[in-house]
């Protein structure tokens, strides 16, 4: 890397360059507040960042999103967002997730991130992002921008006594992640509600984000504390204003958070089955595994006996689905579980079978006992247990 590219931030006190050139990043959501969000990345010398989005480039993202073209319309954003960041910073190193995080991006790799910028537009992704931050035990810093106004939150596992996302969830918030689902399962043609924005909230917004990750970066704390949230009023000369939220003590995401983040989990190839590795892992004959999701393996009509197979996360399947090919009654009944079970025809299956992601952590629960695995595609990790 180019000692002269960054020389000027040495003349900031306790600037370390070496330590945000060895920094892990992850941004979740590539739209317009990720393009501002990652243009800062690229200009300070972040040295790995990870992107995920599973989105393409329309033409209503050119007015606010700095890294797209028109002649970018169609594209993956994660594909363009990752040219464009080479080009500001040739020496950044940048990896393309194109998928939905829950799908794509697994917690095994996670929780190698030093920090994650949430740049989403949902409820329903917040949620999820939190989930399985916490679970990696990875401190996240969400952004949120409206046309005049914008907003910044640190949450952060490995200060426990503070809230989370889903901890400052209200009555509103809740509705608003149930809403997109009918009958439990996804609406046809169910978009999230959009909110009209500028690229100066953007800016702004992106730039405080970035901000409190370089300061966890360098210091390990930031003057944003974790369970705060931080209003920006773009558009009015006002002041800002902090608010702190409440820790639920029942809540499920903080149950999750590693006891020790620094031992990572044993690898399988996702072409093993769970009865395999049980096997590997001598966990005898009482054991059961399971899954991040809710997963439906076949859809049954009852009218007319037809049965189709699925093999998705409940979350990816439309109402419509439920409706018979064959005889178009409605209501199939799924075959849904999150925990495979030693007898069952699934402990035969491949991983692969159940719409794991590279580096997905399962668990193992047996004799009153668990064991977390990390799941690997043979193409990324060739010293795998087998």
């Amino acid at each position: 890397m180019s000692e002269s590219r960054y020389s000027r931030h040495t003349l900031i006190p306790n600037w370390s360059q070496k330590k945000l050139t060895e920094a892990k990043v992850a941004v979740v959501g590539c739209g317009a507040l990720g393009n501002e969000v990652l243009k800062n990345l690229a200009l300070l010398g972040i040295g790995q960042i990870w992107v995920v989005d599973y989105d393409t480039i329309e033409i209503h993202n050119l007015t606010r999103s700095v890294l797209f073209r028109e002649s970018d319309i169609g594209r993956a954003k994660t594909e363009v967002v990752a040219e464009r960041v080479r080009e500001l910073n040739p020496d950044a190193c940048i990896h393309q997730i194109k998928g939905k995080l829950e799908l794509a991006f697994g917690r095994g790799l996670l929780r190698e991130m030093d920090v994650v910028l949430g740049c989403l537009d949902s409820v329903g992704a917040r949620r999820e992002l939190n989930r399985r931050c916490y679970f990696a035990g990875t401190p996240w810093i969400d952004g949120g921008i409206t046309h005049n106004l914008g907003n910044v939150a640190l949450f952060d596992p490995r200060i426990p006594e503070t809230a989370c996302y889903r901890c400052k969830m209200n009555t509103s918030a809740w509705a608003r992640l149930n809403e997109k689902y009918s009958c439990g399962y996804l609406k046809d043609n169910y978009e999230d509600p959009k909110f009209a924005t500028t690229i100066m909230t953007a800016s702004v917004v992106a730039a405080y984000q970035v901000e409190v990750a370089v300061q966890l970066l360098l210091t390990g704390t930031s003057h944003l504390k974790p369970g705060t949230q931080l209003f920006l009023p773009v558009a009015l000369p006002a002041g800002f204003r902090t608010i702190e939220f409440s820790l639920d003590q029942e809540c499920p995401d903080h149950s999750s958070i590693p006891n020790n983040k620094s031992t990572p989990p044993q690898k399988f190839s996702l072409d093993n089955t769970p009865t395999h590795v049980a096997n590997k892992l001598n966990l005898g004959n009482n054991w059961n595994l399971e899954l991040p999701f809710n997963f439906v393996s076949r859809l049954t009509c009852h009218e007319c006996g037809y049965v189709e197979s699925v093999r998705k996360s409940k979350g990816e399947i439309n109402k419509s689905q439920t409706r018979c090919p064959k005889c178009q009654k409605n209501g199939r009944e799924p075959t849904e579980f999150f925990r495979v079970a030693i007898n069952s025809e699934e402990a035969k299956q491949s991983f692969h079978d159940f719409a794991l992601c590279d580096r997905e952590i399962i668990k193992y629960v047996y004799n009153k006992k668990t064991i977390n695995i990390e799941v690997v595609n043979d193409s990324v990790n060739s010293e795998l247990g087998r």
